[in-house]
């Protein structure tokens, strides 16, 4: 894409979030808590219902110890000093932030016009919702009576997977014990009643059929210990009840109720009574319900009633809908496509994160291009694992490695620091410079969102344009919007649903629903159903149709990327996680993988990432026209300040030091992990808030958050967030075709198999001296045990400094030749290593790869291409080392011969090449492109014999003719032939040429210029 491309274009959706300050709220004059004046305050405070309702809802802890200091207990100063802070900090908050909490803020759908509408203080609506942890404590407790799980349904936990004779189930981590590891799964041994158990509840069914299926298949169990079995079952999430909702129902609380009762739970002990309280409860809970005082003061007895139930810390959770209508001018939509925009060209990763990167080339090396593989099978032990550094992976981050970019962003970070500047405004040039990588080939991700303030004066300044759009956000593989979906009404909540389209009409939209990794978290990613199909893991969902089965999916691949299938209909599965769940730590990996598997080699749109600057003391601005990207930062740690028991003037006087000499401006947003405060250094109150907080906190980040008039224009602080789509072409990829599933057995281990697959390792300078010198001798000792060979060469193209090494594979007669070809090899080795060529041998398996179709017919067809193709990059490698044209124009003319052999007539196999390689501007090697063009001039095999040393040449590639035709016509039907060629291609530059990415691409460009030129010849031209 070209430089000024937009990536994004807007779908109208504008979801606002704003404070639901109600005004008034002034701090105390002094924190010390000694002064009579702050309990005065702290009961006028009080006073007011909306205050109280508010800070119970965000920490009935807190609310408690104010009860009790207004109530006349005695507490220590230290800790009313510390209860003084807290209420200020809250109030701070409500003031000045719009991230929805609680009764501090809400959302809003905004409506798009030409002259902006601010807030108008409209009165806003409440829903009040169980707290998760104080609902999953009953529903703990309920799992355990035998008498009710008689009467409930139970499915086994998909997300559970077999490993050895354990069945393995994610687990939470103990969050009464933070400091312990935390525990990823939990492992039941595989018992014969055990895996009853899980046959029997392969779909939901009653617990009570559950138990009847495993008394039939062991009679002489016990009924006492069947349901002793599945009790324990149940507790370890092996086995997932009806009382627990899905994730997509918002009213957990409302679900459990109704399946109590469906239950007729009422006529067991003491459960009569629990379902009434649960029910006057639920009844009492405000659901979208005016914030006026009878539902505040529903709250609080909702909460008292929930503490007679179940005492807990926190008992509820409340979301608000703002009633105001707000609009937003057209010009900022589009200044958040710009930004959009600006933040992928700046991305250090576009074409996928490292990770994910390594994970596709490990995908392509094992399975290879368009084959498909279960989930399962991908990401268990014996497949690939997770990505690397993800929960539960084999493999660790690789090391960050300094780019330009990271050495063009540190002088612009110096350079700004040495001339006193906050800010470094990005010019289309430096952009470019700050660019990774060819954007051209850069795949942007189909949907993104943007979360922004908006900072003008006034509304008729924003009207006119004079305005600045503040980043405060930039995600793609979850949704800062979801989560809100049910406080909207319901045209609003169709429209954002509509945004998760997808662009390609042989690909569905899923929602993805699952348990976060911690319970808490429940309270803010339970999400109702908007997709028209729902993926969910580690859930009892029932039987209403929508769902996709995990074990419907399978992940394929092509040179480009990744994606997800189902297996079922061969449609393109893009599953969506409707919520901001962190991803890392806060969510199942294997939620995780299905969400990013189609992105997977996008490129990666987030917040700016300053790469190796991250952690530096100052972070100067930067602005990207109407657009601040990032604010600028700076890290404060106690040893800038003086000691705790200083003055409050000497301390003052330090921070203003500090300030002056960093230049840092009063509005401030104080950053610590995931909180944030929004402070006014030049007010006592905020600076007393800072101290506080790095009192006990070494280093705390200070970010500027402009100044707060910038604000009025909306009544009062607000933002916004808004989801794009990308302006690119839809994928309008078919439907995969049904073919074979590449399985675990597929593979072939060393010892018994008639593939023998030998890694050899050494000097990669060195292999072409094996290839032609030495393989020949080994090929004559085997000739008894192999009927056909063939190599190529190996390197982990995502990890540079990784070995290279060569692949021999030999296909034996039968596998019992197995262990005396090995013998030959082994000897033949030994001389490698006495001639200083070999460092290391290893025998591996033999993954067939899946590209070239399944069966011993089609495997057999495309080993004989794979043997015809190392015969010709073996003559070519001769021939090039002694009178023949350099190797890399030999590779090109005989790539360009490869496509017109596999394809049905050489004009479909020239046009299909160039269709594959882009085409690319800049300089190309003239003698190379005239050697290769030399070769095309030939014009046949048996001019080319006539060339001194060719005769090798043309002998190989006429059998590689012989080879490619045949494998097409076993292959009519098979795998799609773009994907055929596209490896076919790759393979010989590894075999012939070498490993080298930018080798590669020249190699690629001459080849395009041989077709093109073939082409011409034949009267039809391509651009």
């Amino acid at each position: 894409m070209g430089s000024r491309t937009t990536f994004y274009r807007s779908t109208g959706v504008v979801l606002a979030r704003a404070s639901t300050d109600p005004g008034g709220l002034e701090l105390p004059d002094d924190l010390d808590g000694d002064s009579a004046a702050c309990r005065e305050w702290l009961a006028r405070l009080w006073h007011r219902a909306e205050v109280r309702a508010a800070l119970k809802v965000a920490s009935p802890v807190l609310s408690q110890q104010i009860d009790a200091v207004l109530a006349g207990e005695v507490i220590e100063n230290r800790r009313l000093v510390s209860l003084l802070g807290s209420v200020s900090s809250y109030l701070r908050r409500w003031q000045r932030r719009a991230t929805p909490f609680g009764l501090f803020a809400g959302v809003a759908a905004a409506s798009v016009g030409t002259a902006p509408t601010p807030l108008r203080h409209e009165p806003h609506r409440i829903t009040a919702r169980a707290d998760a942890r104080w609902l999953g404590r009953i529903v703990d407790d309920l799992e355990q009576r035998t008498d009710l799980l008689k009467r409930l349904s139970v499915v086994v936990n998909n997300a559970g997977f077999i490993r050895g004779d354990r069945f393995v189930i994610p687990t939470r981590p103990d969050e009464t014990q933070p400091g312990k590891p935390a525990a990823l799964d939990v492992a039941v041994r595989l018992s014969k009643p055990v895996h009853a158990a899980l046959a029997a509840a392969d779909t939901p069914r009653p617990l009570a059929a559950v138990a009847h299926r495993i008394a039939e298949k062991i009679p002489h169990a016990t009924s006492d210990r069947i349901y002793s079995l599945l009790t324990d079952l149940v507790s370890r999430r092996a086995l997932i009840t009806n009382l627990r909702a899905p994730m997509t129902t918002v009213d957990a609380l409302a679900h459990l109720i109704a399946e109590l009762e469906a239950a007729d739970a009422g006529d067991l002990p003491d459960l009569g009574d629990l379902i009434k309280q649960l029910s006057t409860i639920r009844d009492e809970l405000p659901c979208d319900a005016p914030s006026e005082p009878s539902s505040l003061a529903a709250l609080a007895g909702a909460a008292e009633r929930m503490r007679e139930v179940r005492d807990a810390e926190k008992t509820l959770a409340v979301d608000v809908a703002l009633q105001d209508q707000l609009t937003v001018p057209d010009v900022v939509l589009q200044e958040a496509e710009s930004a959009a925009t600006a933040l992928l060209r700046l991305t250090q990763h576009p074409f996928g994160t490292p990770a994910w990167r390594d994970f596709h080339a490990r995908f392509l090396d094992r399975y290879g291009a368009g084959t498909q593989v279960a989930v399962r099978d991908v990401i268990a032990d014996s497949g690939l694992g997770f990505p690397a550094g993800w929960l539960g992976a084999p493999r660790l981050h690789s090391p960050h490695l300094l780019t330009e970019r990271d050495g063009t962003l540190l002088a612009l970070i110096q350079r700004a620091t040495a001339d006193g500047q906050r800010e470094i405004t990005l010019t289309q040039e430096l952009i470019d410079r700050l660019r990774v990588g060819d954007h051209d080939n850069m795949v942007p991700p189909e949907r993104v969102e943007l979360a922004f303030q908006l900072h003008a004066r006034s509304s008729d300044a924003l009207a006119r344009g004079r305005f600045q759009l503040w980043v405060t956000g930039a995600m793609h593989a979850g949704s800062m919007a979801g989560r809100f979906a049910h406080v909207l009404p319901d045209a609003d909540r169709h429209r954002l649903a509509g945004t998760y389209e997808p662009g390609g009409e042989h690909t569905i939209a899923a929602q993805l629903s699952f348990p976060p990794r911690r319970e808490h978290n429940e309270n803010i990613t339970r999400v109702p159903e908007l997709l028209p199909k729902v993926l969910s893991l580690s859930e009892h969902h029932g039987n209403h149709g929508s769902e996709i089965d995990i074990d419907d999916l399978a992940v394929t691949a092509d040179h480009q990327g990744l994606s997800l299938v189902r297996l079922s209909t061969g449609q393109r599965v893009r599953p969506w996680v409707l919520h901001a769940l962190e991803t890392s730590a806060q969510t199942p990996p294997l939620a995780r993988f299905l969400a990013e598997v189609p992105s997977a080699r996008c490129g990666f749109y987030g917040l700016l990432d300053f790469g190796a600057a991250r952690e530096m003391p100052f972070l100067p601005r930067v602005r990207y026209g109407r657009t601040v990207l990032s604010p600028a930062q700076w890290r404060l740690g106690s040893v800038d300040l003086p000691q705790t028991d200083a003055e409050e003037s000497t301390w003052d006087i330090a921070l203003a030091e500090w300030r002056d000499r960093w230049q840092v401006p009063a509005s401030v947003l104080l950053v610590e992990g995931e909180q944030r405060l929004p402070l006014d250094l030049d007010d006592r109150h905020d600076r007393m808030l800072l101290r506080r907080r790095l009192d006990r906190s070494s280093n705390v980040i200070v970010r500027e958050s402009g100044d707060h008039q910038d604000h009025a224009w909306a009544g009062r602080v607000c933002e916004f967030l808004v989801p794009l789509t990308a302006a690119g072409p839809v994928d309008n990829r078919p439907r995969t075709a049904a073919h074979h599933t590449i399985t675990r057995s597929d593979a072939h281990l060393p010892g018994n198999t008639a593939v023998l697959r030998a890694d050899l390792r050494g000097h990669p300078w060195r292999f072409n001296d094996i290839l032609t010198t030495y393989l020949p001798h080994l090929l004559h000792a085997v000739e008894d045990h192999a009927e056909r060979w063939w190599f190529s060469r190996h390197h982990d193209s995502t990890r540079p400094d990784s070995d290279q090494y060569l692949v021999l594979s030999l296909r034996l007669h039968d596998p019992g030749q197995y262990g005396a070809a090995a013998a030959r090899l082994a000897d033949w080795a030994a001389q490698l290593r006495d001639a200083g060529l070999l460092a290391d041998l290893a025998l591996g398996t033999y993954q067939p790869p899946g590209t070239f179709g399944h069966g011993p017919a089609n495997e057999a067809a495309a080993e004989e291409v794979f043997a015809a193709d190392s015969a010709v990059a073996l003559a070519q490698l001769h021939w090039a080392s002694g009178t023949g044209p350099p190797i890399q124009a030999a590779a090109a003319a005989s790539m360009a011969d490869i496509a017109a052999s596999l394809a049905p007539s050489p004009e479909a196999g020239y046009r299909w090449l160039c269709e594959l390689i882009p085409q690319e501007h800049g300089k190309l090697d003239r003698s190379l492109r005239e050697a290769a063009l030399r070769l095309t001039a030939i014009g046949s095999l048996p001019e080319l014999s006539m060339i001194p040393a060719g005769h090798p040449v043309a002998t190989a590639w006429q059998r590689r003719r012989a080879a490619l035709a045949a494998f097409r016509d076993q292959h009519r039907r098979g795998p799609e032939p773009a994907i055929v060629l596209r490896t076919l291609l790759h393979d010989h530059h590894l075999r012939g040429v070498g490993v080298d990415p930018g080798t590669e691409r020249l190699t690629n460009r001459l080849a395009r210029v041989v077709a093109q030129r073939q082409l011409a010849l034949l009267g039809r031209g391509y651009p």
